[in-house]
């Protein structure tokens, strides 16, 4: 769960360099209504920069709960975590943002599946319906979801970096 604080703590840090590499992108071009899409395109950076922040916080105090085997605890914040990714879901966003948007809103849902695993493991194990072989075979399935839910999360980093460097096809149309 180590790689969740660092992971997170990255996409905060693209999402904010982005966001100045998308705003400075649009201001530099001399179009009407380009203030207008970069000031639309601070605004989601800015929004979304701080869901990751608040994810961040839930998945520090979700790994408390992993340490202390406290499932209930684990619900709480998965269903924290639940809300923000609505939230990410429901903000706008610019066409020129929405292919790493979709990309987002797929990782945090991976993220909010590998979660959700990792309460129906740890009830399970506090029920004491899970022998030892079943319980490594489950936690290696379920920390397997969470590390590609974390490259996902990359990824959608990497989409910001690549958009808001003019690189991405779709903001050449």
């Amino acid at each position: 769960m180590n790689r969740v604080s660092r992971s997170i703590r990255v996409a905060a840090a693209a999402c904010a360099v982005a966001c100045a590499l998308v705003v400075t992108g649009c201001v530099a071009q001399s179009t009407t209504g380009v203030t207008s899409e970069a000031e639309q395109n601070r605004q989601y950076m800015a929004t979304l920069n701080q869901q990751v922040t608040d994810i961040q916080e839930d998945l520090t105090a979700f790994q408390d709960a992993v340490a202390k085997q406290d499932a209930v605890t684990m619900q709480a914040h998965l269903t924290s975590v639940d809300k923000v990714i609505e939230s990410v879901k429901n903000t706008d966003c610019t066409s020129k943002l929405q292919p790493a948007k979709d990309l987002y809103v797929d990782a945090l849902c991976s993220l909010d599946d590998a979660l959700a695993s990792y309460v129906s493991l740890y009830t399970d194990v506090a029920n004491g319906t899970v022998d030892s072989a079943t319980y490594d075979e489950r936690l290696s399935s379920v920390q397997s979801a969470y590390n590609e839910a974390m490259d996902k999360l990359k990824s959608a980093d990497d989409k910001i970096v690549s958009i808001s460097n003019g690189e991405d096809s779709e903001s050449h149309e």
